[in-house]
C-alpha cells in the first residue's frame, strides 16, 4: 500500500491533535457567552483525499487554548474562549494570514458565530453556515 494514498473521511475527524466532537462541545457549555465558534470550510476543488493536511494545518496554526475539532468532511471548527465574535475574526484573519505564507489563503473561507453554552452544536451550525457565504480567504461575522 502506497503511504501516499488518499486519506478516508473517516480519519479526518481523528487527526491527531484534534479534540473529539464531544470533548468539544463539553469545553463549549464550559465556556459561556463570551466564546464564539470559528468554522473554517475548505474549497470544493480542493479534493477529499487532501483535506487533512489542511485540516492539520489548521489545527497548527490554532493557539493551544484554541481547541479545534474536525467534521469528516475536513471542516475544522475553532472553540473562540474569550472575546467573542471580535476575537474569532482576529483568529480567522491570523490563520488567513499564515495560510497567505504557503499560498493557500484562497482555498478556504470562515464564519464566526456566538457561543450559546445550552446549545453549542447551533453555534457551530451558525458558523458554518456564515462560512459557506464567505468569499476564499474572508470571513463572515454576521447574517
Amino acid at each position: 500500500m502506497s503511504p501516499w494514498q488518499g486519506v478516508t473521511s473517516d480519519a479526518l475527524s481523528h487527526l491527531p491533535w484534534a479534540v473529539p466532537r464531544t470533548e468539544f462541545l463539553a469545553t463549549a457549555r464550559d465556556t459561556g457567552t463570551e466564546g464564539a465558534c470559528l468554522v473554517f470550510l475548505i474549497s470544493d476543488e480542493i479534493p477529499r483525499s487532501a483535506r487533512a493536511g489542511y485540516a492539520q494545518l489548521i489545527i497548527a496554526y490554532a493557539r493551544a487554548n484554541e481547541p479545534v475539532t474536525i467534521d469528516r468532511d475536513g471542516t475544522s471548527a475553532l472553540l473562540i474562549t474569550e472575546g467573542g465574535v471580535d476575537a474569532g475574526a482576529v483568529v480567522a484573519n491570523r490563520i488567513f494570514g499564515l495560510m497567505r505564507r504557503i499560498s493557500l489563503e484562497t482555498t478556504i473561507r470562515a464564519g464566526v458565530a456566538p457561543l450559546s453554552p445550552a446549545d453549542p452544536e447551533a453555534a457551530i451550525a451558525a458558523a458554518r453556515q456564515r462560512a459557506e457565504r464567505a468569499a476564499p480567504a474572508a470571513v463572515v461575522v454576521a447574517d
